[in-house]
């Protein structure tokens, strides 16, 4: 008799959790509402990062910022909650292709860093973007 109430705690209390995690929306993926968002989470992570051209993912899961002068491009990417943020400076970039349907999937010379699918609303800009990202290459 033990046994079942042991296995009815242990339910109704991972049954609270799940419920408090519902409740708290702690399992929804992280979105960037706008590029300004972009901007400002790679001003904290790089001080003094300057901000100039910028893309949004349709989606809201990725960003590509590029830096005054163009010396490198911010990358920002939604990893569950959080986002992983990379600094593309030339040599970085193996490969940027881009998909009939104005994807443009980045791989780059980092192995912690699999490639990156992320869909542009225009394909005239993620052609852009694509040939800023490939002429980082070397």
């Amino acid at each position: 008799m033990t046994f079942v109430w042991v296995m009815l705690g242990s339910f109704a209390g991972i049954s609270a959790m799940v419920a408090l995690n519902i409740f708290l929306r702690l399992g929804e993926p992280a979105r960037l509402a706008s590029l300004d968002e972009a901007i400002e989470r790679l001003d904290i992570d790089a001080i003094g990062f300057s901000a100039g051209d910028g893309v949004l993912a349709e989606d809201g899961s990725a960003a590509l910022v590029e830096e005054s002068g163009g010396r490198r491009i911010g990358l920002l990417t939604a990893k569950g909650d959080e986002f992983v943020i990379r600094y593309i400076e030339p040599g970085l970039v193996r490969a940027a292709r881009l998909s009939e349907d104005a994807r443009l999937t980045l791989r780059l010379n980092d192995f912690t860093f699999p490639p990156y699918t992320m869909g542009l609303a225009d394909a005239a800009q993620a052609r852009l973007w694509a040939d800023k990202l490939n002429a980082m290459q070397e």
